[in-house]
């Protein structure tokens, strides 16, 4: 939020301040500016971070300029004369300038890729300074020293709000651009157009972006459940979800705790996650992604928070041809064809409960949860319909396919 003061509120903060009371902090001003800088270089060090000469005489430059301005508003209210002109400025147009000083300061400092932590200290540092110096020369009385704490406040709100507004323009004209370059470069990985791009454009666009370019990647399509915002996925992770189809390339997506990351972040969205493929392989895991999304769209398959390709590998074989299953499905499970539906369903149930088990009536009965005496009987009729198949190997393997299919698809042995 922005901090504005009226031209009478900013006349008002420092109408009970002594005029004189400028003129004699103003020699103070280098000895101000110095503290100012060495705090702010005990607070680099402190964070392990170095100051660049260049950044210090620009960090220099623009305290002084504050608490000169600052102190020009003591000496003079709400008008100062030009030097030589006799004409007069307005403290609004005074006010301006100094505001374009520190939004001009703050730009810069995004530009470099840093914050507003320095000026905030040597504000704060040459202020405390200053206060601290009139305390001890015992020259003011007490309402004195609370007006010139509240109008030290004002102006630091002031000058603060200006250098932030600088930093946010540039900082948000900064992550757009960046957005836009990083949803290039995802649209150039995963093109379908049978050409593998170019190492070379990758690369260059990849450092443009930010984007440290990985061996493996999968693919994850992304979908709104609900009205809340964007999902805050990892730094690492491009993502575009202006996309026809929303979705995200996760770099290193077996590394350790990467899909626990993934599911935290998305924050009202799931996923349907590709396999990991080599970064070239892209959209080959984008094509993945979408048949799995598509059995999750018909109710096929379901789970909580983000569904891996890897682990729904049956079903989407299974899915994969339907007319050649429901073709297996109608030869396999023919002797079952003349039962009523609701028979024919207790059947294959038990059938496919029975091969799970590895023929176990007990545990079958379990997963059924039926008596295991039902599952016996049941059985002896299955052995009378199909006879000696459900002895062969090859034959039983057929039927767990299909019953298997059967019981992901339907019935699909009636399709025909």
């Amino acid at each position: 939020m922005s901090y504005r003061l009226r031209d009478g509120a900013r006349g008002a903060l420092v109408a009970g301040l002594p005029p004189a009371l400028g003129a004699r902090l103003r020699p103070l001003v280098p000895h101000l500016t110095e503290e100012a800088v060495e705090a702010i270089r005990r607070r680099a060090e402190a964070h392990a971070q170095a100051l660049e000469p260049p950044h210090v005489e620009s960090v220099r430059a623009v305290i002084g300029a504050a608490v000169h301005a600052f102190l020009d508003r003591i000496e003079e209210g709400g008008q100062a004369p030009r030097p030589g002109d006799g004409e007069v400025v307005s403290a609004a147009e005074r006010t301006g300038a100094i505001e374009g000083t520190f939004r001009a300061f703050g730009a810069g400092e995004a530009r470099q890729g840093r914050g507003l932590e320095c000026l905030h200290t040597g504000m704060r540092t040459s202020a405390a300074v200053a206060w601290r110096r009139l305390a001890e020369a015992d020259s003011i009385d007490r309402d004195q020293m609370a007006a010139l704490g509240e109008a030290l406040f004002a102006f630091q709100e002031e000058i603060s709000s200006a250098a932030a507004e600088g930093h946010a323009q540039v900082r948000g004209a900064g992550v757009e651009a960046l957005r836009r370059r990083r949803s290039r470069l995802l649209e150039v990985l995963l093109a379908e157009s049978g050409t593998e791009p170019e190492a070379r454009t990758v690369s260059s666009l990849a450092r443009a972006a930010r984007w440290r370019v990985p061996e493996r990647v999968a693919v994850a399509l992304l979908y709104q459940e609900g009205s809340g915002g964007d999902p805050a996925l990892p730094s690492d992770v491009l993502v575009d979800l202006d996309r026809l189809e929303p979705c995200a390339l996760v770099p290193d997506p077996q590394g350790p705790g990467r899909l626990r990351s993934l599911e935290r972040s998305l924050r009202g969205y799931r996923a349907v996650l590709g396999p990991p493929v080599p970064l070239a392989e892209a959209p080959a895991s984008l094509s993945r992604a979408r048949e799995l999304a598509e059995l999750a769209r018909a109710g096929v398959v379901s789970g909580q928070g983000v569904l891996r390709w890897s682990d729904h590998l049956p079903a989407l074989l299974l899915s994969r041809d339907t007319a050649l299953v429901a073709e297996l499905a109608r030869v396999r499970l023919a002797p079952m064809a003349g039962m009523r539906e609701q028979q024919r369903e207790r059947m294959a149930d038990t059938l496919l409960a029975w091969l799970e088990s590895g023929f176990n009536a007990n545990e079958a009965a379990e997963r059924l949860r039926v008596h295991p005496q039902t599952v016996r009987y049941r059985m002896r009729q299955l052995e009378e319909l199909f006879g000696t198949r459900l002895r062969e190997p090859g034959a039983r393997f057929e039927l767990e396919l299909a019953l298997r299919a059967r019981r992901l698809l339907g019935p699909l042995e009636r399709d025909r």
